[in-house]
C-alpha cells in the first residue's frame, strides 16, 4: 500500500515542496582530518537550523542502464539531473515510513529541487528489496511528469547513499550551509554483479546553498583550510568508485584527492 501524504513545508524533511527557485551551489571537499575542526568552527560561526540540525540521510538514486546521468555529472555537462528516492534517518523500526521522490536539476552551479512524499511499508527500504523500486515505477514517472520531466530512457534503482549532516544558516546572508560525512555507497542494481557491499567513502563536504556565489563573511576562515571550491558529487564519486578495481589506490577519495599524511 501506498499513500501520497499531502504536508506542508519548506526544505528540511516533512512535507512537499513545489519547484524551488534556482539557488546557486558551492562545494568544499573535506579530508577527514579536518571534519572535526570544520565540524567545531561551524557550529561557533553559524546558528543551527531551527527543524532539522543533525540527521542521516538515505538516498536510493535512479540512473539508466547505461548510468547516462553518471557521465553527465562526471563530464561537467551544462544541464544535468538526478532522479532519487530519499527518507531520513531508521524508520525500518515502524511499520510505514515516508519518502520522498525527488527531481534535482542543474543549470551550471544554479539548481532546482521538486519532491513528493509518499508513505510505504518499511520492509521496502531494506537494502536487499532496493533492488525492487521503493514505488511502482508508473507511479514514479507520473510524479516526474508532475515536475515537468519525462526521463528519455528506463531509469532503475542503481545505489544507495547514506551520510550522516549538520545543518546550519548563515546569519548575514541567510544561505544554507550543510555538513555531510560518514558517506557510505552499496550498488542496488541488479545489472551488477559485484557483492563487496558497503563502501566507506573518504572525507566529507561543505554544502553551501544561497543566492549568490561568493562565501559568506562568516565563513571566510573556510579558505585557510587549504580546501578548495570543487564539483565534488556523492553521487558520481560513490559510482565511480564502485566501478574502479577493487583494491585500487584512493579508490575512496573523490578524483584526484588523496590526503598527504
Amino acid at each position: 500500500m501506498i499513500a501520497w501524504i499531502r504536508k506542508q513545508g519548506s526544505s528540511g524533511q516533512p512535507g512537499n515542496t513545489p519547484i524551488q527557485s534556482e539557488r546557486l551551489e558551492r562545494k568544499f571537499f573535506l579530508p577527514p582530518s579536518m571534519i572535526s575542526f570544520v565540524t567545531h568552527l561551524l557550529t561557533h560561526c553559524c546558528p543551527a537550523d531551527r527543524k532539522y540540525p543533525r540527521g542521516t540521510i538515505h538516498s536510493v538514486y535512479y540512473d539508466t542502464a547505461e548510468l547516462d546521468y553518471f557521465d553527465d555529472s562526471q563530464q561537467g555537462d551544462h544541464w544535468r539531473k538526478k532522479v532519487r528516492i530519499r527518507w531520513y534517518d531508521n524508520p525500518q523500526t515502524a511499520p510505514s515510513a515516508e519518502v520522498f521522490v525527488e527531481l534535482k536539476s542543474k543549470r551550471g552551479y544554479a539548481g532546482t529541487k521538486a519532491r513528493k512524499l509518499f508513505s510505504v511499508a518499511s520492509q521496502r527500504l531494506e537494502v536487499s528489496a532496493l533492488r525492487e523500486n521503493v514505488i511502482p515505477y508508473p507511479t514514479m514517472v507520473q510524479t516526474l511528469s508532475d515536475f515537468g520531466y519525462c526521463p528519455p530512457n528506463r531509469l532503475y534503482p542503481t545505489i544507495l547513499i547514506s551520510y550522516r549532516r549538520l545543518r546550519f544558516s548563515d546569519p548575514v546572508t541567510g544561505a544554507r550551509i550543510s555538513l555531510d560525512w560518514n558517506i557510505r555507497s552499496r550498488l542496488v542494481g541488479p545489472q551488477y554483479d559485484r557483492r563487496e557491499g558497503w563502501l566507506d567513502m573518504e572525507g566529507g563536504v561543505i554544502e553551501i546553498k544561497g543566492r549568490s556565489m561568493d562565501l559568506p563573511p562568516t565563513l571566510a576562515s573556510i579558505r585557510s583550510l587549504g580546501t578548495d571550491w570543487s564539483r565534488y558529487s556523492k553521487y558520481a564519486g560513490s559510482i565511480e568508485s564502485h566501478l574502479e578495481a577493487i583494491g585500487s589506490a584512493g579508490r575512496l577519495w573523490p578524483s584526484g584527492r588523496v590526503e598527504h599524511v
